[in-house]
């Protein structure tokens, strides 16, 4: 027997094996959903950059949104604290990617307030941002 023959006995398997895979290794088992809006309490504020049908047109991307909340600050000056709760509510944008996104959701806090808001936050299109009612822009 030759030497290609040889590694074609030997090669042929091995390749044909390496090819071969299962959906289920290559696929989630079920697709990506949108996360739901995150609940409001009843005590939340509503209005401007509380809802998701209100969100604040930031721009800028994730920059654009960190900054716009570095210039958040609670109604006496307070600087706020905020962490990213998660996006949602997915809307059309001609500055989002393919021409669509998310909203991002921040959990919003300053020393005095009784409990954290959540803010809305679009960081595609941009849109002379201002406060939302119980903060204000420095």
């Amino acid at each position: 027997m030759t030497t290609s023959r040889l590694a074609m006995l030997f090669l042929v398997p091995v390749l044909t094996t390496g090819c071969a895979s299962t959906a289920s290794a290559t696929r989630p088992a079920e697709p990506a959903t949108e996360a739901a809006a995150p609940e409001a309490t009843s005590s939340a504020p509503s209005g401007y950059g509380y809802s998701k049908d209100d969100p604040i047109h930031v721009g800028g991307g994730v920059g654009g949104e960190h900054e716009y909340l570095q210039h958040l600050r609670g109604p006496q000056g307070q600087k706020v604290r905020y962490e990213r709760h998660g996006s949602c509510c997915a809307f059309e944008s001609e500055g989002a990617p393919f021409g669509s996104g998310l909203l991002d959701v921040y959990v919003v806090t300053y020393d005095g307030l009784e409990e954290p808001v959540m803010l809305y936050l679009n960081m595609y299109d941009r849109k002379d941002p201002r406060a939302p009612e119980g903060f204000r822009l420095d």
